[in-house]
């Protein structure tokens, strides 16, 4: 790696120790100096569109683009700051950045759900993919979570909780249901004693890693036949609540976002506003223009 990246990484982590951007962000930038195979300083803008252009040859996601498209901005901005003689920033905005549509969260079907957690045959594993089901937690914070985390005794005055650290190393506190909560006891129960606080430990008692964490659910979405990812569990918490007509800025507070319109994002999957007046007109264009249903075979 160059020691440039080196340091770049080392900064960002000292800035942000808890956040994942500086793992992603060298990653990317390994990917994008091995194809360039030039130093910092000699990569030019026209570098910048052949490395688009072969990003998208190979079928990488857009935002895969842009985030690595961000990584090199934000690594010539380090130098800027800690050189005399910085290079310029290769990577122009307006000219380099895809235009992303909206895309809607998905989330899974009731009955996929079902199907997933029969598959779970492990008091750890249950627990883990319960909380991102029924807390929203997103797979880092369920990677990071450790005891002095958990607040579960009771309190006549609060629900058992969870104290967690989202993106951004931005904290919010979280709520167990009676079902996240008696999963999670029955896991903490037979949890192996171990140095490390983490509430999800390894065969060798050390905290499970992200990628673990992934390769479990994907390896229990095959068990179960089901096309799915680990992260369609936030977004089915958060479709479950909107259809149980929690307001949407408390859904914002559970999940974690800054902005409100983040949030407003997923009343496009469960508006049930939308539903019932979709229905009323439709029943009354009905009965103004009734259509025969049969046609020939």
């Amino acid at each position: 790696m160059l020691s440039e990246l080196v340091r770049f990484r080392n900064w960002l982590h000292r800035r942000s120790p808890a956040a994942s951007t500086p793992r992603h962000y060298a990653h990317d930038l390994q990917r994008f100096f091995a194809w360039c195979d030039k130093p910092p300083d000699a990569v030019t803008v026209r570098d910048i569109d052949a490395f688009i252009q072969h990003s998208q040859a190979l079928g990488h996601a857009v935002a895969t683009i842009n985030r690595r498209l961000a990584a090199l901005r934000a690594f010539y901005a380090f130098l800027d700051l800690t050189s005399d003689a910085a290079p310029g920033c290769p990577v122009i905005p307006r000219r380099h950045f895809i235009h992303q549509g909206g895309c809607l969260p998905r989330d899974l079907q009731d009955e996929d759900v079902a199907r997933l957690f029969a598959a779970i045959d492990s008091a750890r594993d249950r627990a883990m993919f319960l909380l991102m089901l029924r807390c929203g937690l997103r797979v880092s914070e369920v990677h990071a979570l450790s005891a002095p985390d958990l607040f579960l005794g009771p309190r006549r005055d609060a629900l058992p909780r969870l104290w967690i650290t989202g993106k951004g190393s931005v904290q919010r506190v979280v709520y167990l249901s009676p079902q996240a909560l008696s999963v999670l006891q029955t896991w903490l129960a037979v949890r192996p004693a171990a140095a490390d606080p983490a509430v999800f430990l390894s065969r060798r008692g050390q905290r499970l890693s992200v990628r673990a964490i992934q390769e479990c659910f994907a390896r229990y979405a095959r068990l179960a036949n089901v096309a799915a990812s680990y992260h369609q569990l936030r977004h089915t918490f958060t479709r479950h609540l909107l259809e149980a007509g929690m307001p949407v800025t408390s859904i914002q507070k559970l999940l974690g976002h800054r902005r409100l319109r983040t949030t407003q994002v997923y009343l496009h999957i469960s508006d049930r506003q939308l539903q019932a007046d979709y229905q009323a007109a439709m029943t009354l264009i009905a009965q103004r223009l009734a259509l025969p249903e049969g046609g020939a075979a």
